[in-house]
């Protein structure tokens, strides 16, 4: 049973809307950023740029509050404003290749706390503190949690009647991407979609995992406190069909053969698995079977025998059974999350891009795995089982500071 509920967001008018949105900022390189800094003086990163670029005068809390300020000054300005009344927030983004469509709301910590919205990462600490202290000073969150439930008919039929008004706010970003928000503030609509959800009996975090732990932080802190707000008690999530989440493989590349010989390395496979040359680096579509390219040749790489595994879902991911029987035991990396000989790629046509960092020796050997299925991801999350880390890559990709919360 899961509970949401309508907030007033705050808005980029719609003037700047296109220019005010943003990519997270891991996804800009430090050219794209500062040339985004220097050409965009509406964009959000300008409001984050304090917290990035690390001042030796300046603590933490210091370029927190210098955030704020900047906030406030584009509220100030006009560039942001803030709704009246609660609303629910019907969300699209149409590019190229797929449409996305949900509902951003403010979802509950408690149902996080109670496993009702459940998660499939861990989380590291000292980052859960960061973005805890960051929501603190600065009062608000600009990127929602990607949320995403069991596909409802009733749910989708409700979203597309809604959506037959006109968008309180529609723009394009560079022609490839179309995004349209419907604001919801009819007290009968937001009562049938609070109702609806109540009928959900899971949420599934599918991107956020570090936002909703923070917020759980935060919510704990103030009521340590005896701090009243309740916005705090609730984090914005967008939440979304399982049948328009879109995953992506996330592919392997290690920087050497832990002392081993190609042959040597070969022969160690054969444990457990079947190996035959490939041609073309397809990943191939059999269960257990994944791409391999050693320097100068593409291999299909199968195990042998599924009984090698114990019966749980964390056995049935490629990803697991590349951490536990070649990556850990052969390679030598038994910290898959910080050993820097690991990488990790999601390049599009990915395994030419692998072939050609090994060929010119950036990396020695590389791996293509099939992307994992939503219902794999459930079936981790039901069983409170942890993937390993990066064995997804979700779509849709969010924009900061199209809706903003207010804690």
């Amino acid at each position: 049973m899961a509970h949401i509920k309508p907030f007033c967001a705050v808005r980029p008018n719609a003037n700047i809307a296109s220019e005010f949105s943003s990519l997270s900022v891991q996804s800009y390189s430090k050219e794209e950023f500062d040339d985004l800094l220097k050409k965009n003086p509406y964009s959000f990163v300008q409001i984050l740029k304090s917290s990035l670029i690390k001042h030796e005068d300046k603590s933490q809390e210091e370029r927190y509050k210098s955030v704020k300020k900047t906030y406030q000054n584009f509220k100030n300005k006009g560039h942001l404003i803030q709704d009246s009344f609660p609303a629910f927030y019907i969300y699209e983004i149409e590019d190229q290749k797929n449409t996305y469509c949900g509902i951003i709301a403010a979802a509950s910590v408690k149902d996080y706390k109670n496993n009702v919205i459940k998660k499939h990462e861990n989380t590291i600490e000292s980052r859960e503190k960061t973005f805890k202290n960051y929501l603190k000073t600065t009062g608000f969150n600009a990127e929602p949690v990607l949320l995403t439930y069991k596909n409802s008919n009733t749910i989708s039929s409700v979203i597309d009647e809604l959506k037959n008004s006109k968008p309180t706010l529609e723009f394009f970003i560079k022609s490839e991407e179309k995004h349209r928000l419907w604001k919801i503030e009819n007290k009968n609509n937001l009562k049938k979609i609070q109702s609806l959800f109540e009928k959900i009996p899971s949420l599934y975090i599918a991107d956020g995992h570090h936002r909703s732990a923070s917020s759980a932080l935060l919510s704990k802190e103030n009521k340590d406190l005896k701090n009243k707000s309740k916005a705090s008690d609730y984090f914005m999530a967008f939440l979304i069909p399982e049948n328009e989440l879109k995953i992506q493989e996330y592919n392997r590349v290690v920087t050497d053969l832990n002392g081993y010989s190609n042959k040597e390395f070969l022969d160690a496979l054969k444990q457990y698995f079947n190996i035959s040359p490939q041609e073309n680096g397809k990943i191939p579509d059999k269960k257990h079977s994944f791409t391999m390219y050693l320097k100068g040749q593409f291999y299909c790489v199968s195990l042998q025998d599924n009984s090698v595994f114990k019966n749980s879902p964390l056995y049935q991911l490629d990803t697991h059974i590349l951490q536990e029987l070649i990556l850990k035991p052969i390679l030598g990396i038994t910290d898959i999350r910080n050993n820097i000989r690991l990488d990790y790629s999601y390049e599009n046509d990915d395994m030419q891009w692998i072939k050609k960092n090994i060929d010119n020796n950036t990396y020695a050997i590389g791996f293509g795995l099939q992307p994992i299925k939503i219902e794999q991801l459930k079936s981790i999350a039901n069983a409170q089982l942890i993937m390993p880390p990066k064995s997804t890559y979700i779509f849709p990709k969010l924009r900061s500071g199209i809706t903003i919360y207010e804690l």
